[in-house]
Order: C-alpha cells, then sequence, then structure tokens
C-alpha cells in the first residue's frame, strides 16, 4: 500500500509564514501609530502656537485701549501695584484707584478673561523690562509691558514665536517681541510677551 502524503508539514509552514506576516504587519501598524501620533501632537502644538499667540496680540491691544481711556501707565493705576493686579486691571476695576478719575474712566473689560489663571498656561502677570525680558527698566532707555504666562510647553512657545518673530533669530529666548526663560515645571518656558511701550518706567507710584 502506498504511503498517504503528508500535509501535516504543509499546514505547519502555512501557520508558520501566516505568523510571520501577522507579526510583520503588526510591526509596521505599530510604527504607523507613532509616526501618526507624533503628527498629531506636533499639528496640535502648531495650532495651540496660533491660538496663543493671537491671544498675546490680543492682550497687547487691550493694553493700548487701557492706556488711552485712563492717559496713564497702567501700574500708575493700581490701588496696590502688583504684578498680578496690572493684569486685572484689564478685567476688574476694583484694583484700580479712585482718585484723579482713574476708576470712572475705566471702560472695560478689556480682556475675555476673569482670572489671571490661564486654563492651560499658568498665572497671567504684567511685568515692565527693557528689550531684553531680563534687562531693568531704567529712565534712560525705553521701558516696555510685558505679558507673562508663567508656564507654556515648550513646543508651544517656539510655534508661538515663529508667528510673532519668525524663524530666523539667533537668540529666540533674549530676542524679538516673544521671549521666555525656564518656566514652573520642568521643560516649560515662562513667557514674556513685549506689549507695548510702558508709559512710565516705574512699577508703582
Amino acid at each position: 500500500m502506498r504511503p498517504l502524503p503528508c500535509f501535516t508539514h504543509l499546514n505547519d509552514q502555512r501557520g508558520a509564514l501566516f505568523g510571520l506576516d501577522a507579526r510583520i504587519a503588526l510591526a509596521i501598524f505599530g510604527i504607523l501609530s507613532v509616526v501618526a501620533g507624533v503628527s498629531i501632537v506636533t499639528s496640535i502644538d502648531g495650532t495651540r502656537g496660533q491660538v496663543l499667540a493671537d491671544e498675546l496680540a490680543q492682550t497687547s491691544q487691550a493694553l493700548e485701549s487701557f492706556h488711552h481711556d485712563l492717559k496713564t501707565d497702567i501700574f500708575l493705576t493700581l490701588t496696590t501695584p502688583t504684578e498680578k493686579a496690572a493684569f486685572q486691571s484689564l478685567y476688574d476695576n476694583s484694583v484700580i484707584m479712585e482718585s484723579d478719575n482713574l476708576k470712572a474712566r475705566w471702560n472695560g473689560p478689556y480682556v475675555k478673561s476673569s482670572s489671571n489663571i490661564h486654563p492651560r498656561y499658568g498665572a497671567i502677570t504684567l511685568t515692565k523690562a527693557g528689550p531684553v525680558h531680563t534687562s531693568p527698566c531704567t529712565p534712560t532707555e525705553i521701558c516696555y509691558l510685558y505679558v507673562v504666562y508663567s508656564n507654556v510647553k515648550a513646543d508651544i512657545a517656539t510655534k508661538a514665536n515663529e508667528v510673532l518673530d519668525g524663524t530666523e533669530e539667533n537668540d529666540a529666548p533674549n530676542e524679538g517681541r516673544l521671549q521666555w526663560s525656564r518656566g514652573d515645571e520642568g521643560t516649560n518656558q515662562r513667557l514674556y510677551y513685549r506689549a507695548i511701550r510702558a508709559l512710565s518706567h516705574m512699577m508703582d507710584y
């Protein structure tokens, strides 16, 4: 009697080949998932950077309007001059002095915020500095008002900087309108946006 053909070996080979194909497919799928994930994160950071740049520009316009209405430097209008109160004065006139008709001339709110805590980027304050955020204001040089965000993801800061200052800066953290230093958490940044010229180099009265 002739022996029957042995199909077991062929079935084993087919199973092995199928298993190999499945592993290759899974590996490819995993690589594509990682690439897609990176692309999505990059896209989200780019969008958030654009939104942040727009938000900073709007705050700059709010400061212009505030100075136009009250006719004096924002820090010189405050009952208790602090960096927090300076930003608060853009949406809450309770921090404005009654004297010199300042509170009556307040025509805000000038910003959409109702708090100095940003839902994504930490505390928002205003400060003064020279052309570089690390240089103090002095009577002999131009003094600027800076909008400060205390905790911004580094990639979002970079994207916002590209929108506001372009990509040709040699030392982006210390030049242009958007500058930064180390933020509150890890690799995040403390952002300084050079909004407008201050009307006084003083931080109080």
